[in-house]
């Protein structure tokens, strides 16, 4: 028994010649994500090792432990192969390998300089400028790319619809990852305008490759650019998938943007029928988890902040007892701050006669405090706008890291939320109306 079961084994060998890393990590997907098998401290030498029986011949992820996209290499491994790789400072190389990882191999070298200005961004440091020739001159080689026989039809056949997810996802990571120039949708190449999610969609395929939930996420997100929606929405958006456990997977993304329960409540009314598998439940039970942690104490009084407005009056949190308070923290400065203040200025109009209070609170710094003011006038932004003179009180009371936040408080001047959704989701909308019927 011990000898079969060794028989059954994959053994794998490397060196790590880079100096990002202090442990290697073997990972297997799973609905698209990679899952880690086991990890491996580097040794002086800088190799690692595995040994472990694969279920199923599969793509199994090698590379550093730390989250991300970048320092991991993808290799198909089925029962008693042996592979033993070195990692040099800007790919690997193969030392001894099957076939199906000498054409894994293959089409790395072919694809690595998308891979690497999709992926590599904070290195490579490229814009749409220089990646669009580039890639749609790939897009073309990879039409003409031969792959070699290697003997096994189930991985040839596989190889094949491998070479095109890949080559998609490098190009869908470089239209979400951050750069110094952004292309307008009209700038887009026949490469991003031939993409569509429902011929990605048909089956559960997409999410046997690496990445394939990202993948589809950012494909969603690109049919709604293409069509000239502003962001996309959870009903379009499964309109455009086809396979139901694969819509359990866009459900699963936007149960990871709730910020309240009434939120969840009407998702899960809506679309909870395509969370499916296992997998999804357990990870549909974590986010549930999750927002019940969401609302730092609620029911216990707010603590009270007090800023000037536009104006120079002193005003407070506590001014506005009796009325349900929205409290936005924002900054000139922020980008996605700004670019929630339509969707906000909407709501105020939606609920203007109604009693909730619209208060903005800017963590701009003294130096702005005209810009600020400027910024009041050109935007022609209503409700209560207050001035906090950079990082202070307010940020402190509600440990608040980052921008914006949004926050809501009831009117006996109780914390409901103090991480609520954004305006840009209905979620915030349903969180008001509830607490005005209390």
């Amino acid at each position: 028994m011990v000898i079969s079961c060794l028989q059954a084994g994959v053994i794998i060998k490397g060196t790590w010649q880079r100096k990002n890393a202090t442990s290697i990590s073997l990972y297997r997907i799973n609905h698209g994500r990679l899952e880690e098998v086991s990890s491996c401290k580097l040794g002086p030498d800088q190799r690692f090792g595995f040994y472990f029986e694969p279920a199923a011949a599969a793509i199994y992820v090698i590379g550093n432990s730390k989250p991300g996209y970048t320092d991991k290499y993808n290799f198909y491994l089925k029962p008693q192969d042996e592979l033993s790789i070195a990692i040099n400072d800007s790919s690997y190389v193969l030392e001894k390998a099957s076939p199906e990882n000498r054409e894994m191999e293959r089409w790395h070298n072919f694809i690595r300089p998308i891979e690497w200005k999709g992926a590599y961004f904070n290195v490579a440091k490229s814009t749409y400028v220089d990646f669009f020739p580039n890639l749609e001159s790939k897009a073309a080689e990879a039409q003409r790319f031969e792959a070699k026989k290697t003997g096994n039809k189930q991985f040839d056949s596989f190889f094949n619809a491998y070479r095109r997810i890949d080559l998609t996802f490098y190009a869908s990571l470089f239209l979400s990852t951050p750069r110094t120039a952004h292309p307008e949708t009209a700038q887009l190449t026949d490469f991003y305008r031939q993409l569509h999610v429902a011929d990605y969609t048909a089956n559960t395929d997409l999410i046997r490759f690496p990445y394939g939930a990202s993948l589809l996420e950012m494909l969603t997100r690109l049919e709604f650019r293409l069509a000239g929606n502003m962001r996309p929405d959870i009903a379009t958006s499964l309109e455009h998938i086809k396979n139901d456990t694969l819509k359990g997977e866009i459900v699963l993304v936007y149960a990871k943007r709730l910020r309240s329960y009434p939120g969840y409540k009407e998702l899960d009314e809506q679309d909870g029928k395509y969370i499916l598998t296992d997998d999804q439940q357990a990870r549909y039970k974590d986010e549930i988890a999750r927002i019940a942690k969401l609302v730092i104490k609620p029911g216990t009084p707010a603590i009270d902040f007090r800023y000037p407005d536009q104006n120079g009056k002193q005003t407070a949190l506590s001014d506005f007892k009796g009325k349900v308070v929205l409290v936005d923290v924002w900054a000139t400065w922020c980008g996605p701050c700004k670019a929630e203040l339509p969707y906000l200025k909407k709501l105020e109009e939606e609920m203007h006669e109604k009693d909730v209070v619209f208060m903005s609170v800017s963590v701009d710094v003294e130096k702005d405090h005209q810009k600020w003011k400027d910024f009041i006038v050109n935007q022609d932004l209503k409700g209560v706008q207050l001035f906090a003179s950079g990082w202070t009180d307010i940020t402190k009371f509600y440990e608040i890291k980052g921008i914006p936040r949004f926050m809501v408080f009831n009117k006996k001047g109780e914390i409901v939320n103090t991480n609520a959704p954004r305006p840009s989701t209905s979620e915030l909308k349903l969180l008001l109306e509830e607490e005005l019927r209390k």
